[in-house]
């Protein structure tokens, strides 16, 4: 957006745009300069991994089941339950298998709930996003430390399950087979790559993992699996909720308003304060807004345009915390976010309200408990891709703004009412 410099005058105005193309050829330069970092490193990373394929042919699945497996998936929390089905699926194919996650630290309490787990691996591969980390020798000693780690295991099976950088570390890890999408990884990086890529189908983000698992000899089939949150937790956040005066025999709808990757998943702050009035004249429920630190401001704006009170958590609970509160709650709203998604792995009634995003792609995974997503049909939407975050072409999300708090009151009172409802719906407003 052009910078206003105050002033009057032609001297002002011809100041004003020296400022805005200084400001658009310096931004220019960072994106070139990114640009050639990420076109360099593909190439080298391909030459070394033809060189290291040319040495090691790539290897038929194995005849022996795998002893140790890593999976490796470096994303954010509604990821990670994405892929925990075909983590399922690889244990019951392999029982006696060691099964180890590689994923961000921010990921990594979510990670350790699931009982298909034995170990967690942290790395922070965002690190070197930014100049001050890529030169940074506490990084590189960091990415050498996991890499020993890996190395030390000596794994027989990694599943790259999204990104060139997951396909990389898959390959670091000497796993003497390792399996992902041809597609989304480094050239000559994978033993045995899968052809083709995520999203070329429309399905969801469960199935694509799920083949991944089916070409390292799993069933596609899977297993349903939850997060395991300890008891201690869940008594922890019940404790907070009585300090707020909530019961533990009150209803309550959690409210998650933030949206990790990308402000057009956002639904305005405006509905949801007239979301939460509505439910709250019309019922006994208690609604409570729940995030990171990060969902502050918006839950702050919510809390000033509600006229009905609204306890807020935001920014006050840890992941397995949030993990507690959601499995307290009676329903959980939210837009396409990684609590709505942890909510459904949880087997809890959610209730999305989706702009950008696809819900055949990225609609919540609930188990025997009811969802509805809502969204309103238009030309331009679904437009996210995993490229990029969800920023809106247009300049404003349109999608979010005309789904009204109405039909979502309408639809949280009908989950509510029929929490054990086995068929999902998705309405389109």
């Amino acid at each position: 957006m052009p910078r206003e410099i105050p002033g009057e005058g032609r001297g002002a105005r011809v100041f004003t745009r020296t400022v805005n193309k200084t400001v658009t050829a310096r931004a220019l330069a960072r994106s070139t300069a990114r640009y050639v970092v990420r076109l360099v490193f593909y190439v080298v990373v391909g030459v070394l991994g033809f060189l290291s394929r040319a040495r090691r042919p790539a290897r038929l699945i194995h005849s022996a089941p795998p002893r140790r497996i890593l999976v490796v998936r470096l994303d954010l929390l509604g990821d990670i339950t994405f892929s925990m089905p075909a983590v399922a699926a690889l244990r019951c194919a392999y029982p006696n298998a060691g099964i180890t996650m590689l994923t961000l630290p921010y990921s990594a309490p979510l990670a350790s709930m699931y009982r298909c787990v034995d170990e967690i691996i942290p790395l922070d591969t965002n690190a070197i996003r930014t100049v001050s980390g890529l030169v940074s020798p506490g990084t590189w000693l960091a990415y050498w430390k996991v890499f020993r780690e890996l190395k030390a295991e000596n794994y027989d099976l990694a599943v790259s399950m999204s990104g060139q950088m997951a396909s990389l570390w898959s390959r670091l890890s000497g796993a003497s087979t390792t399996i992902g999408f041809a597609g989304e990884a480094y050239p000559f990086i994978l033993t045995n790559p899968v052809p083709g890529r995520r999203y070329e189908e429309r399905k969801s983000e469960v199935d694509y993992g799920l083949q991944l698992a089916a070409a390292a000899g799993a069933s596609k089939a899977g297993v349903r699996e939850s997060p395991h949150v300890p008891d201690a937790l869940v008594e922890r956040m019940r404790d907070a909720l009585r300090q707020a005066e909530i019961g533990d025999e009150d209803e309550i709808v959690a409210i998650h308003p933030g949206a990790g990757h990308g402000s057009a998943k956002r639904w305005p702050a405006a509905n949801w304060a007239a979301f939460a009035d509505r439910l709250q004249t019309s019922t006994n429920t208690r609604v409570v807004l729940v995030g990171g630190a990060f969902d502050r401001p918006i839950a702050q704006q919510i809390l000033a345009a509600a006229k009905t009170r609204i306890v807020s958590l935001v920014g006050d609970t840890t992941i397995g915390e949030l993990c507690g509160l959601l499995q307290r709650a009676n329903l959980v709203a939210s837009s396409d976010s990684g609590p709505l998604h942890i909510a459904a792995a949880l087997n809890r009634p959610v209730l999305g309200v989706y702009g950008p995003t696809d819900p055949a792609v990225y609609g919540p995974m609930s188990g025997h408990m009811a969802s509805t997503v809502l969204r309103r049909d238009l030309p331009c939407s679904p437009c996210y891709t995993a490229a990029a975050s969800a920023e809106c072409p247009l300049g404003d999300p349109i999608c979010m703004r005309l789904v009204p708090p109405k039909q979502m009151v309408d639809a949280a009172l009908r989950l509510l009412a029929e929490p054990l409802k086995i068929v999902k719906e998705s309405a389109e407003a």
